[in-house]
């Protein structure tokens, strides 16, 4: 429910009374006093209120539109041209009684009209009406830009989450490895997120999550997971334990509405083996021994995590030589329809995908991404990560 604007809130706001006729501009003047409003200033003429209107950004005009020299119909066609004054309440004095004649009031961008002759009561009353609603409405863009504000000092905490710069630099030095990584949200939070760990000298884990929605709800879980992962001492050389422990946690604390599908894996450079869990997860391409004609998807069944905290994820095991990549990447990838309405769909993705791996696997990230923000229909409806890793040849 709005607050309610209290008239202390109102009185000291600054009205500018325009009319060519001293008696009528005294007797507004000395109405509005009474009625408790004390900034109020006065203008003879369009061309004074126009200079006046810049030297003192008042809150609310009230303007005559029988003037001589610029009338109060041009008066208001200069001030709604102006970005400045384009919300500034105008009331307009008028007697006019023809329909087509008021109807220029508001044409002209007038928010009411204050007929002739003046009724005190219906004058102090139109001119609160205006002045609360200005108030409201400065409330309101106030909220929205302490909410933009909040939203991207949240969004600069999520993207703390992921892995850094340095982080990924680390991994790719210790491992024969490349890393190739975008993430973006829908909004200003989302719901996607990855993250990786070395394990030992051998081996590194990697995850990408994916909760249901997008937003503020959606990021919160992120937060949840991120710290489940942090404190809780997962079992990164299993990723199916990895999975348990993380739907355990998620169905005592998502919604029933809410989910989340997840992949998690270890790439083994000494055995030469991608081990991994999956719930739910997009299909993920891999492609093994250079083998670009094989690339496929490989098996990411599984009941999404944050459902069902009885439900057993299993370990699969695959080869993943050098020269070889695993591509994992959150639906929207999928999903997201171009100009025509046509999705990308898992047949599109795995078609695009060989096409490019044909001039080199660590080119398939960023053409990939490149096409896709170039044809997809912006805003994208979902949040979208992308990760390929790629194994190289063996120097």
């Amino acid at each position: 429910m709005e607050e309610a604007v209290q008239f202390s809130e109102i009185s000291d706001c600054k009205i500018l009374i325009v009319d060519d006729v001293a008696v009528l501009r005294t007797l507004i003047q000395t109405c509005l006093m009474k009625a408790g409003f004390n900034n109020l200033h006065l203008a003879e003429n369009g061309d004074e209120a126009l200079q006046k209107l810049d030297e003192l950004s008042p809150d609310l005009l009230i303007l005559d539109i029988v003037m001589p020299g610029i009338d109060g119909f041009e008066v208001c066609r200069r001030i709604r041209s102006s970005k400045k004054y384009a919300n500034l309440p105008i009331l307009i004095q008028t007697g006019m009684e023809a329909t087509q004649e008021r109807a220029q009031v508001f044409e002209v961008g007038a928010n009411d009209l204050i007929p002739k002759p003046l009724n005190v009561y219906e004058l102090v009353a139109r001119v609160k009406l205006q002045l609360h609603n200005l108030i409201l409405q400065r409330r309101d863009k106030a909220y929205q830009a302490r909410m933009i504000q909040e939203l991207a000092s949240a969004r600069v905490i999520q993207e703390s989450l992921l892995p850094t710069t340095e982080t990924i630099n680390q991994v790719q030095k210790n491992f024969n490895i490349s890393i190739q990584s975008y993430w973006q949200a829908s909004s200003e939070l989302g719901g996607d997120l990855w993250g990786m760990q070395q394990i030992d000298e051998n081996r590194f884990g990697f995850f990408i999550i994916d909760f249901s929605g997008h937003g503020v709800v959606s990021a919160l879980n992120t937060f949840r997971l991120h710290t489940l992962i942090n404190e809780s001492h997962l079992n990164w050389e299993d990723p199916k334990s990895c999975l348990d422990a993380v739907n355990a946690h998620l169905t005592k604390v998502l919604a029933v509405e809410q989910f989340a599908t997840l992949f998690w894996a270890v790439i083994d450079e000494k055995e030469n083996t991608l081990t991994y869990a999956a719930a739910a997860a997009p299909p993920v391409a891999v492609c093994r021994g250079g083998d670009v004609p094989g690339i496929e998807f490989i098996d990411t069944a599984g009941l999404p995590v944050g459902i069902m905290n009885t439900y057993e994820y299993s370990n699969k095991v695959i080869e993943f030589p050098p020269n070889s990549f695993v591509f994992v990447y959150s639906d929207a990838l999928i999903e997201s329809p171009d100009a025509e309405g046509k999705m990308w769909e898992e047949k599109g993705l795995l078609q695009r995908i060989k096409k490019y791996a044909v001039e080199g696997f660590e080119n398939i990230q960023p053409r990939l991404l490149d096409e896709f923000l170039k044809t997809a229909i912006h805003p994208i409806p979902d949040d979208l990560t992308i990760i390929n890793f790629v194994r190289p040849n063996e120097p």
